[in-house]
């Protein structure tokens, strides 16, 4: 079964979890030719390793974020890897870049530049401040990007410093926002035949996610406050809880019926509930004290069994074991084992971003370093292999 993005070639630039956009539009069918400078991705060398044995082709952000994509080794350090660039950008629909502003300027590779090899080229470049801008000639990070765009401010405990979430959950969002990007793009460019570029600003991504608080602060100078693991709230009588708390085996998170407040209080009879739930953020502490109670002898699965029956949507704190052998997960074939020649076999991934009924999601391998240099060039761009191997021999590819 095809692909929705059959026929649609992209040069993936974008290193570490910007990667994450070449991995969707790969999913989706397009042919996503990963180009990796000498050495290969940073990406290749993050934790965590099998056996906590750093390998470049076995870190588990690797095997995910570059599955079913291709890799080229470029070097654009040297005049004659940015050539081999434009020629493989000629041959290509979309390019996807996290470079520093002015870096492929400075090689004669931005925007403006390959259009003049590709002028229907759809572009987007992944940057923590974006191309323009006082900032833009900053170093950024997911910490940084965190900070300055109000996430950090809501994370945490309120009388604790602010709380980084785990990963780079803003990072993975930006390549969302330039996925977006580029699938309108190529919208766009089959309805008028014109390319675009596409500038995605990882601060800005990051105060999408802010859940109202900018807004909330503009309309009524209301500042959020860090509430921990609660939803955040002022209003007295929102609904409670959104929480979460700790049973015998684990934790489980909490949530109230917002159409049916008082179904906590059928829940956990005899602790005095129902007068707490008139005004519920208004007694969450009771609230939680209560819940505490109730939950000590139980463990996850009976909580949320008994809370699901009533229709109040608890849910398991899962840990990674309990994920691996979640029947839901497995019914569905979420987790999947792509074998890689150099990884422990068995090894479960995060699989399609949906599930399709008129087209396929691609499940293949992550790449070796420089595994598809030869094949590229000879086939895509009919090279020579004499020709290649003076590359090779100039260090310009791998």
């Amino acid at each position: 079964m095809a692909g929705s993005l059959d026929g649609v070639r992209v040069l993936d630039l974008a290193g570490g979890s910007f990667g994450y956009a070449g991995r969707l539009l790969a999913g989706l069918g397009a042919e996503v030719i990963k180009v990796e400078p000498p050495g290969g991705d940073a990406l290749r060398r993050w934790p965590p390793f099998p056996s906590d044995q750093p390998d470049p082709e076995t870190g588990a952000r690797h095997l995910h974020l570059d599955a079913a994509k291709q890799s080229v080794v470029v070097d654009l350090d040297q005049p004659e890897g940015c050539d081999l660039l434009r020629r493989l950008v000629s041959e290509a629909d979309v390019v996807l870049e996290s470079f520093a502003p002015r870096y492929l300027a400075e090689r004669d590779l931005d925007y403006d530049r390959l259009i003049e090899v590709r002028p229907d080229l759809v572009m987007a470049s992944v940057t923590h401040f974006g191309q323009d801008g006082p900032y833009a000639g900053y170093l950024g990070g997911e910490i940084v990007d965190l900070a300055l765009g109000g996430y950090l401010k809501l994370t945490g405990d309120a009388d604790r410093e602010p709380v980084k979430p785990y990963d780079d959950l803003i990072l993975q969002h930006a390549a969302l926002h330039a996925t977006v990007a580029v699938m309108g793009g190529l919208m766009r460019r089959d309805a008028t035949g014109e390319g675009d570029h596409f500038d995605v600003c990882v601060m800005e991504a990051a105060l999408t996610l802010g859940g109202g608080a900018l807004q909330m602060y503009h309309a009524n100078g209301h500042m959020h406050q860090r509430t921990g693991a609660r939803l955040l709230s002022a209003n007295p009588r929102y609904a409670y809880p959104s929480t979460i708390r700790p049973c015998r085996d684990g934790y489980v998170h909490a949530h109230s019926n917002n159409r049916h407040i008082d179904l906590l209080a059928v829940l956990m009879p005899g602790l005095g509930l129902e007068a707490l739930l008139e005004t519920p953020m208004a007694n969450a502490d009771a609230i939680d004290e209560a819940m505490d109670q109730w939950l000590a002898d139980k463990d996850k699965t009976e909580a949320v069994r008994l809370a699901q029956e009533l229709r109040l949507p608890f849910t398991e704190v899962f840990t990674p074991d309990e994920i691996l052998s979640d029947p839901h997960l497995e019914e569905r074939g979420f987790l999947v084992d792509l074998r890689h020649p150099e990884a422990p076999e068995g090894l479960k991934q995060p699989g399609a971003a949906a599930t399709m009924t008129a087209t396929s999601w691609r499940a293949e391998r992550a790449p070796i370093l420089g595994e598809h240099t030869e094949a590229i060039l000879t086939d895509l761009l009919g090279m020579e292999a004499g020709d290649i191997e003076a590359l090779r021999a100039s260090g310009a590819v791998a």
